[in-house]
């Protein structure tokens, strides 16, 4: 009895189609089975175990209302009652699921309303998955817009931001993320947070912008604390360039300066024991506390292993003593 229904659809989907709507073959092939259907002239209704195909990408919801331009063109598909859509790329595959997601033709986008979460699959193995409030898909260019609390998984790294656009290569691999408000990264012994973040998986960078604050845990389980107004972090260099306010909180530590790079023990690389960043190298005039010692200077180079500091250019020192409570007590 099913059968009969969806051949009786197709039928009649088909009769639309050339009489009133042009509907289901405007710009390429439109595919729809339903249990049951409805046309009041200018709307089609489907209802029941719905299933479209148009171009590579398939939509299954419970009820979906198809509407139409003036030119009697199809102008959108809108999918209800919680809708999944699926877009194949030969060994890629993209999934979206949602409350409603509307299927713009004519503007060739995808847009998912109300918890959107989508995934992307390579060889059937999910590579990233995203959950916002809403996400809109342009078919054409693969780009995928993500606003309200938006949440990125990729490999080891978690995000979280306001907004987020990602986008994906033809293959259906990523090729930049940029996450735009209020923007935390979670990543292996670091997190950052920042106004906004960029991130290029192809090359393995992510530069951060405005109020940087970064905070990240050394081998020996040593904290360092980083503020700035702009961070780019090379992970295939292991080297960080950060400026504009700098300002490290490293083993008593305290460094301030207009600019400050991290570079990695070059001579324990070269003896692959170690590329981890293991210098500090402010440039600029800035200034290091530690403990009562107060240097500034042109330039300061912090060792990490060993730990040491090396100031240059116009040194000036000053010292702070500091008197105990007792000892102020017999002044």
């Amino acid at each position: 009895m099913k059968k009969q229904t969806i051949i009786k659809t197709l039928i009649t989907t088909g009769i639309i189609s050339l009489t009133c709507l042009s509907a289901l073959t405007y710009a390429e092939n439109i595919n729809i089975q339903a249990d049951r259907q409805t046309f009041d002239g200018k709307t089609t209704t489907f209802e029941g175990n719905v299933d479209v195909d148009y171009q590579n990408i398939n939509v299954k919801s419970p009820k979906v209302i198809v509407k139409s331009d003036a030119t009697g063109k199809t102008e959108t598909a809108t999918f209800l009652n919680g809708a999944h859509a699926v877009k194949t790329d030969g060994y890629s595959q993209s999934e979206v699921k949602a409350n409603i997601i509307n299927l713009s033709l004519l503007k060739n986008r995808i847009k998912a309303e109300g918890n959107a979460e989508s995934s992307v699959f390579e060889n059937k193995k999910p590579i990233v998955h995203i959950t916002a409030d809403t996400q809109e898909f342009d078919i054409a260019k693969n780009i995928i817009v993500a606003t309200n609390n938006v949440k990125i998984n990729y490999q080891e790294i978690n995000t979280i931001s306001n907004k987020a656009r990602i986008s994906i290569d033809a293959n259906g691999n990523l090729k930049k993320v940029e996450l735009l408000g209020n923007a935390t990264v979670n990543q292996e012994k670091s997190i950052i947070n920042a106004n906004d973040v960029l991130y290029n998986p192809v090359t393995n960078e992510m530069v951060a912008y405005g109020n940087v604050r970064s905070k990240s845990m050394l081998d020996d389980g040593t904290p360092v604390d980083i503020q700035s107004e702009f961070q780019q972090y090379d992970k295939n260099t292991q080297t960080l360039i950060t400026s504009g306010h700098v300002k490290i909180n490293y083993k008593g530590y305290i460094a301030t300066g207009p600019k400050a790079i991290f570079v990695p023990d070059t001579d324990a690389a070269k003896k692959n024991k170690s590329s981890k960043p293991n210098k500090i190298i402010f440039t600029g005039r800035s200034k290091i506390i530690e403990g009562e010692r107060h240097v500034e200077a042109d330039r300061i180079e912090i060792t990490v292993n060993p730990k040491n500091f090396t100031a240059e250019g116009n040194v000036k020192t000053r010292f702070t003593q500091v008197k105990s409570l007792k000892d102020m007590k017999k002044g």
